[in-house]
């Protein structure tokens, strides 16, 4: 293994998500491996495969040392330790109830490491074939979601080296710094920014103490806690995917209506949001306003680039505020007008530099006293926010024919149920398949009206993109 800088201190974006681990439990990130196999998966090779990660990416064998006075990562007394466990109990076709559980477990022990943890569900068999699902979470101040797919790809080649007995050496990624090193100097405030900065976060935390963010949809549908104190606190996963074809179909129209794949997916699930509202508030005006999030890759920001195969933290989010027309459902021409609008509001931003707003608020605010902002004892009012959107794009698994092992799938979710949003989605298109998971909290909305938000997101695109 190639000789690595064993620590360092951690950025400002690092630092928030540790705190808001302690904070408000929103601080991991867990996600769902679908493969599938007409061969037995060996557990030692998974886990001599596992304990082979560590090696390769050096946040792997890290814990957070905050004896000083900046908190830093430094390398365990046992880096290549993997904390890997099978469940039994629950099989890889029930993979969403595997998702609560793990999301429903105790968090890091940040201080002994390791940052991450991996289970394996129990397999099950259709059609002569082995289907698996493996759950990885990792402390979020260690990784995006591209990092967790680039990182469950390699896992997948030292299984099928480790089936097929070739020989491979591992080489060691290296530790790369803090993000903010990487953008020279773009996450930092000019003087007059962090004056603005700086006041608008003092108001901020001063409307805290008088009223809760207005959200539109819990106003609509209020918090399921309001009429039942005693439903669980949890973060849930829906899953879902769009056929080879329909996911072909989405791409060519997008690029025949001049829009991104992001832009769409926007529009959709805004659409969604606004035809969910109207129905039960048939005297909302339009067109409506509704507020979301969106997180941003800062990969190519950074200099110098930080290429794909990297594994760490390098994301960032925005805020959109669209007025969203009430489009009819047979209305494309309306829909794709839309989708381009929604492509221009976050093109713009990032041409302007907006994305890195929220960089500059940490930088001025200090991770605690951000993580303080919305921590209401019982905030069930959630934020202004209705939905978030993060997308990694098109990926490829690089899975060769002789690999026993094949990609089925993989979703995401960042644990939330403490403040967050009511509906997050987190796509991602691997080998020309669209793969869609919604991340909803029981105490908040219920499992039917998140199953109808993913339904009606993507039937709307289908329609839209039908011949």
């Amino acid at each position: 293994m190639a000789e690595s800088t064993n620590s360092r201190p951690l950025g400002m974006l690092e630092r928030v998500l540790l705190d808001r681990e302690k904070i408000n439990h929103w601080g991991t990130i867990t996600s769902v491996l679908l493969l599938t196999s007409e061969e037995e998966l060996i557990h030692d090779h998974l886990r001599k495969a596992l304990s082979l990660l560590p090696k390769r990416f050096p946040l792997l064998r890290m814990r957070i040392n905050e004896s000083g006075s900046q908190p830093y990562f430094e390398e365990m007394e046992n880096p290549e330790t993997v904390d890997f466990r099978v469940l039994d109990e629950i099989t890889a076709d029930e993979w969403e109830k595997g998702f609560e559980k793990e999301t429903d477990g105790p968090l890091f022990n940040t201080n002994i490491g390791p940052l991450w943890r991996v289970r394996l569900l129990k397999e099950s068999v259709h059609e002569g074939k082995y289907n698996y699902a493996l759950l990885f979470t990792f402390q979020h101040a260690i990784c995006d979601a591209l990092s967790v797919f680039q990182l469950q790809q390699k896992l997948v080649e030292f299984l099928a080296a480790l089936h097929h007995s070739e020989e491979f050496e591992v080489e060691s990624l290296p530790l790369r710094p803090p993000l903010e090193s990487l953008l020279s100097n773009r996450a930092e405030p000019s003087t007059a920014e962090k004056v603005l900065i700086s006041s608008f976060f003092a108001l901020q935390r001063a409307k805290t103490f008088f009223m809760k963010p207005n959200n539109l949809y819990l106003s609509v549908y209020p918090p399921v806690v309001n009429s039942n104190p005693s439903v669980s606190k949890k973060t849930c996963l829906l899953g879902r995917s769009f056929s080879e074809e329909d996911t072909k179909l989405l791409l060519k129209n997008c690029k025949a209506n001049k829009c991104t794949v992001h832009g769409a997916i926007t529009a959709s699930t805004h659409q969604a949001i606004a035809r969910i509202l109207c129905t039960k508030k048939h005297d909302l005006h339009t067109p409506v306003c509704i507020d979301s999030i969106y997180t941003v890759s800062l990969r190519k920001d950074c200099q110098p680039k930080v290429e794909t195969f990297e594994f760490g933290a390098y994301v960032t989010a925005s805020a959109l505020s669209i007025l969203v027309p009430l489009a009819y459902p047979d209305d494309k021409v309306g829909f794709w007008e839309f989708a381009r609008t929604c492509t221009r509001e976050v093109h713009g931003q990032l041409d302007s530099g907006k994305h890195l707003d929220l960089l500059k608020l940490y930088y001025c605010s200090g991770s605690k006293a951000y993580c303080n902002l919305h921590n209401y004892e019982n905030n069930e009012g959630r934020r202004s926010q209705i939905i978030t959107i993060t997308n990694c794009g098109a990926l490829q698994t690089s899975q060769g024919g002789e690999c026993p092992f094949k990609f089925a799938g993989m979703y995401f979710g960042l644990r939330g149920e403490r403040l967050g949003h009511v509906f997050g989605n987190n796509i991602l298109t691997v080998d020309g398949k669209l793969y869609w998971a919604v991340e909803y909290f029981p105490h908040v909305t219920t499992k039917e009206q998140a199953e109808d938000f993913i339904t009606l997101s993507m039937q709307i695109l289908k329609d839209v993109c039908a011949q």
